[in-house]
């Protein structure tokens, strides 16, 4: 595993289903997974992850935490990060997206090329 992008979220039922797909749709000549981990969210989250695990075609492997018990933030960064394979972490949290298809593949690049960063 290559990259590991890192999905922190809670009560983001309104930016979750374009935050997943955001991840989804990137195209690179790597393998990336996508570990999420819902902090016990009480809204409608945890329903529209699950469909989407349900549905999912992407080439892109999901691993899905749910919390029984409010962790916080921070602990419940470091108990995903934990679940980590990838040689690199990228981070997007559920109330975020991203636009550019080519933006792992972009980054994994430049890195890459550049290994003193």
């Amino acid at each position: 595993m290559l990259v590991s992008v890192l999905m922190i979220t809670y009560n983001h039922d309104k930016f979750i289903e374009k935050a997943i797909y955001g991840v989804l749709m990137q195209q690179t000549n790597f393998d990336v997974e996508l570990i999420i981990g819902n902090d016990s969210s009480i809204d409608d989250t945890n329903n529209i992850i699950n469909e989407i695990l349900k549905t999912n075609q992407s080439s892109k492997s999901i691993k899905y935490f749910y919390n029984e018990i409010n962790l916080g933030t921070q602990k419940n960064f470091k108990f995903i990060y934990a679940k980590a394979e990838g040689d690199y972490i990228a981070i997007c949290e559920g109330d975020d997206y991203w636009t550019d298809p080519f933006k792992l593949q972009k980054q994994v690049d430049f890195l890459e090329a550049n290994p003193n960063y």
